[in-house]
């Protein structure tokens, strides 16, 4: 086969070339293509040499500049970055220039990436781009019986886990998606009660179309006291991985511990439908204090160090657009600056 290096808006067809254990929902069109908007674009960098690939899915976006049209990039949100089925140091290291010039060529002056935390695939990124610990994520093995997923969650869970089933609650898989809007209500209201970020609140839109887009990639997990849902979940699924994705939960039922009953049985249920691992990710910032770090440590002691990345390809132009943005917001310079596409906030 040819040698290719393109940058395509189609590329489900390369990830054929990657076992199951170098693939993932977060490098599908499908997935990628959920955060298109007017101004984001999903595209794909594919390099290949004879049966090795290299693919690398993103967002493009425009910048306005009175200089001309540029672009930057971001993974989109989850877990991402580059993913090669080969090792070789040789053909990484094509690859990777071949990514710079396709970046360079199209107008790209920087980017931002997420990498995913199992494939750990910062590592052979770390002469394209600047790779830094974010912070730790959580994973339950689920090839191991169902007695150890049960005596690896930590006593207090499991305490909570069994007052859940003693207060009647029911646990129940809508793969289907049907009562996408009885999540939808439950996931807002919890953002709200939680005054989360802008970043977390995804529209109805993004719902309905995970549901739509993703047939067979994503369900639903609740949990019923009676006839009420009282606890939604949102994971994805993709080869021998599951994602814990978005959950939500009715603030008055807290006292029954839905979550932690969700969680367990929603991992008992994977792992009988043959999936190896379920990700529960991390904390919603980088500090090991956070509760909901905290809260998915105490289900597995199988830890990942999720990293992201930063690049400029055109250290001028983007040097231009950021002071453009400082004269312009000078108000939002320190509490944006270390990132790297500061200039969009």
């Amino acid at each position: 086969m040819a040698d290719i290096s393109i940058i395509t808006t189609h590329w489900n067809q390369y990830l054929n070339f990657f076992d199951k254990y170098r693939s993932d929902i977060y490098f599908t069109e499908e997935y990628v293509k959920l955060y298109e908007n007017g101004n984001d674009k999903a595209e794909c960098f594919v390099y290949s040499e004879s049966d090795q690939y290299f693919i690398f899915p993103y967002l493009k976006r425009k910048i306005e500049s009175s200089t001309g049209e540029y672009y930057d990039f971001e993974t989109a949100y989850g877990y991402g970055g580059p993913i090669a089925n080969n090792s070789k140091s040789g053909f990484l290291e094509n690859a990777y220039k071949n990514l710079y010039d396709a970046l360079h060529e199209n107008a790209f002056i920087a980017g931002f990436i997420r990498f995913h935390p199992i494939f750990n695939n910062f590592i052979t990124a770390s002469e394209f781009c600047d790779p830094r610990p974010d912070r730790k994520t959580v994973s339950i093995d689920l090839l191991q019986p169902e007695a150890n997923i049960w005596n690896g969650i930590h006593s207090k869970h499991r305490n909570v886990i069994r007052k859940a089933e003693s207060h009647g609650l029911k646990f129940r898989i809508d793969e289907r998606m049907d009562n996408i809007e009885t999540f939808i209500k439950i996931y807002h209201g919890t953002m709200d009660r939680l005054a989360a970020p802008k970043f977390y609140m995804f529209s109805k839109e993004y719902f309905l179309n995970l549901k739509n887009k993703l047939p067979g990639l994503a369900f639903i997990a609740e949990v019923m006291l009676e006839d009420r849902v009282i606890s939604s979940a949102l994971f994805l699924k993709y080869g021998i991985y599951a994602h814990y994705h978005l959950a939500g939960s009715i603030e008055e039922c807290k006292k029954y511990y839905p979550n932690n009953f969700l969680l367990y049985m929603a991992a008992l249920h994977l792992k009988k439908n043959c999936y190896e691992r379920l990700h529960l990710g991390g904390g919603s910032d980088n500090d090991t204090e956070n509760k909901l770090y905290k809260f998915k440590k105490r289900f597995s002691r199988s830890e990942h160090d999720f990293y992201i990345g930063k690049i400029v390809v055109n250290s001028e132009l983007y040097s231009k657009i950021c002071d453009d943005w400082e004269a312009l917001f000078p108000e939002k310079k320190e509490k944006y600056a270390k990132l790297i596409l500061k200039y969009r906030y």
